[in-house]
């Protein structure tokens, strides 16, 4: 089925509409947590299971961040820093540049 010019940006604008943007900013921001768990964890050369145990969690748990299926509280993210031995920052982020359509 061929597509116009009208159904395309009507598409565009709705895939970088607000609320997907902000759907996006938390996805990104879980997957940025699971990476950096899994990574620590992989450096310390513990298995999910090792790391749930010294962290007071359940290994589920563990997995379900890794795979950034759930964003952790502040609470559990502490408990799995003290477990690999890594601190909890806030790291400012560079200022976001608007793109304006052209009109």
């Amino acid at each position: 089925m061929a597509c116009t010019l009208d159904d395309y940006l009507e598409r565009s604008k709705r895939a970088n509409g607000p609320k997907v943007s902000a759907a996006r900013a938390v996805f990104e921001q879980a997957y940025s947590i699971a990476r950096q768990v899994s990574e620590l964890r992989e450096k310390h050369e513990l298995t999910q299971t090792e790391l749930a145990e010294k962290a007071g969690l359940p290994q589920a748990q563990i997995s379900r961040i890794e795979r950034g299926v759930i964003s952790p509280t502040s609470a559990t993210l502490a408990k799995i820093a003290e477990a690999l031995g890594a601190d909890l920052r806030l790291v400012e982020r560079p200022p976001v540049v608007c793109r304006r359509a052209a009109d």
